[in-house]
């Protein structure tokens, strides 16, 4: 086998090993979107104590995109930041959310 099969080889098997990864994220995320909303009804604290996290999440999100995916910190990137930005977004058009002052 040619060095450059080999390396077509090894890039298809991180490309399937990547969808795998990819699928079981949207997995996990439809999870929370099914079980978050049943919740934050039932327990308006911790739709309380979510809500400004979440919400700043969504506001950096923005920001650490512009700035090709990183923040200063490496600890947070668009992709860490994005789930928490579209479950806000979504519970906040379902009024999940406490009614700020």
């Amino acid at each position: 086998m040619s060095e450059i099969e080999q390396l077509r080889q090894e890039v298809a098997q991180l490309r399937a090993e990547v969808d795998r990864v990819n699928e079981w994220a949207n997995g996990l995320f439809w999870v929370l979107h099914d079980v978050l909303p049943w919740l934050l009804r039932r327990d308006p604290e911790m739709a309380a104590a979510l809500a400004p996290q979440w919400r700043e999440a969504a506001q950096h999100f923005a920001e650490v995109s512009a700035e090709e995916g990183q923040a200063a910190s490496f600890d947070e990137t668009a992709e860490r930041l994005e789930a928490r930005k579209m479950l806000y977004r979504l519970f906040d058009v379902l009024r999940l959310w406490p009614v700020r002052a």
